[in-house]
């Protein structure tokens, strides 16, 4: 009985130790997350709230498990070993690996949206190159014409100005 119970005692520092380790990287998902989308105040405090939830949705769950739910002084000694062993081992490859994954999920995602809209691109380059030349083309002819219509406003407003000019002389 006293051997079992030593047995028992030992898996659950380790399942303690293994629940620390999760919380670690858990944490270590929280920062790379954070630092991609950079949140204001409002989504950092939700999302606060959240990481505290899983957070402590891991502890009960590993207590929970590991020895129904009895808390013990070592049980707390094993969550903090394990975050401490993680951040010591594995956190700086953790963040360096999740980093890469981000940043390669981001390219895959940019290229598979140009993929996408490649053929609106070539449709709008279809429309628009014609749209360019006539427009080219036809502009000469455009200011002309521009010029010709606003012709009677123009004499209109050269007579005010001379008349103007006229009557401050004398």
């Amino acid at each position: 009985m006293n051997m079992y119970s030593v047995y028992h005692e030992t898996y659950i520092l380790l399942a303690t130790i293994y629940g620390g380790i999760l919380i670690g990287f858990i944490y270590d998902l929280y920062k790379v997350f954070r630092g991609i989308f950079n949140p204001k105040k409002l989504a950092t405090n939700l999302q606060d709230i959240f990481f505290w939830t899983i957070i402590t949705i891991v502890a009960f769950y590993v207590l929970i498990f590991s020895n129904k739910g009895d808390l013990r002084f070592y049980n707390f000694l094993g969550f903090v070993i394990g975050v401490g062993i993680y951040y010591y081992l594995l956190s700086k490859k953790i963040i360096q690996a999740l980093t890469f994954l981000v940043r390669l999920l981001k390219q895959f995602i940019r290229d598979l949206w140009k993929l996408i809209t490649y053929p609106f691109h070539v449709g709008i380059c279809l429309i628009s190159v014609p749209y360019s030349y006539c427009k080219m083309r036809s502009k000469p002819v455009y200011y002309k014409a521009k010029r010709i219509i606003k012709l009677p406003s123009r004499v209109v407003a050269d007579c005010k100005k001379s008349m103007i000019h006229y009557f401050k002389k004398k």
